[in-house]
C-alpha cells in the first residue's frame, strides 16, 4: 500500500543493558524491563544488546503536528515485532531489531495493557523491546551503553526515531493534546489543508 504522507516519533532510549543490571538505567528499569528479551542470556550472548524505549507518546501531536489517537495506537502495536532497527533511518545499516512491543505511563514508564490503553484520553508512550547487533557497529553499540550512564559526557545522548506513513486524516486545532483539542469537521479540510505541515503550510490558523 502506499502512503501519502509520512510523519516521524522521535524520544530517547531510556533502558538499557548488557548483561549486567549495573548498566540499566535505574529509574526505569522495573517498569520497563518487562519488554527486555525475557529468552537471552546477555552474559552468554555478548554480541548482543538488549534495549527498551519509549517510542512515541500517544494523544499528542509531535513536532510535526501529526498525532496518533488509543484506537490507531491499539490496532498497530502488533506491527513493531520484528521490525529492523538502523541509524538515521538508513535502511542499509541495520543494527538490530524489535523483539516486544506494548504501552507505558506518560512520566512512569509503567507498563499498562492494551485494553486500558484504549481507554485512555490522556498521553501515554509506545514502549518497544530491542536487541542491537553489537558487532554490526561496535561504536554504536557503545554509544548506547554510555548514553544509560550517568556518569558518563554522553548520557542521554541517544535518541529513537520512527516513520509511519498514512493516506487519510482528520484535523484537530486548538491544544497540543488530542483530548483538549477539537475535531475539525470533514466539510471544511480541503480549505484547511494548506494550512497543514504536510501540505507546506505552518501548522497554524491565521489567527495563530
Amino acid at each position: 500500500m502506499k502512503y501519502k504522507y509520512t510523519t516521524k516519533f522521535e524520544s530517547s532510549i531510556i533502558s538499557c543493558v548488557k548483561g549486567d543490571e549495573s548498566f540499566i538505567s535505574k529509574a526505569s528499569l522495573e517498569n520497563l524491563k518487562p519488554l527486555l528479551p525475557q529468552n537471552i542470556d546477555f552474559s552468554e550472548n555478548i554480541d548482543i544488546l538488549g534495549t527498551a524505549f519509549n517510542a512515541a507518546v500517544i494523544n499528542r501531536f509531535n513536532k510535526n503536528d501529526d498525532g496518533m489517537d488509543s484506537s490507531t495506537a491499539a490496532r498497530i502495536i502488533k506491527n513493531f515485532l520484528h521490525k529492523p532497527t538502523n541509524i538515521e533511518h538508513d535502511k542499509s545499516k541495520v543494527v538490530g531489531h524489535i523483539v516486544s512491543a506494548g504501552f507505558s505511563e506518560y512520566g512512569t514508564n509503567s507498563l499498562i495493557d492494551i485494553e486500558e490503553a484504549l481507554d485512555r484520553k490522556d498521553p501515554y508512550n509506545i514502549a518497544l523491546g530491542a536487541v542491537v547487533y553489537k558487532y554490526a557497529n561496535k561504536d554504536f553499540a557503545k554509544l548506547i551503553e554510555r548514553s544509560v550512564d550517568p556518569d558518563d559526557t554522553m548520557y542521554q545522548s541517544i535518541s529513537t526515531s520512527w516513520e509511519v506513513g498514512f493516506s487519510d486524516y482528520v484535523i484537530a486545532i486548538g491544544s497540543v493534546d488530542l483530548k483538549d483539542a477539537e475535531i475539525v469537521d470533514p466539510k471544511h479540510f480541503d480549505e484547511m489543508k494548506k494550512k497543514l505541515k504536510a501540505y507546506g503550510g505552518a501548522g497554524r490558523l491565521d489567527d495563530g
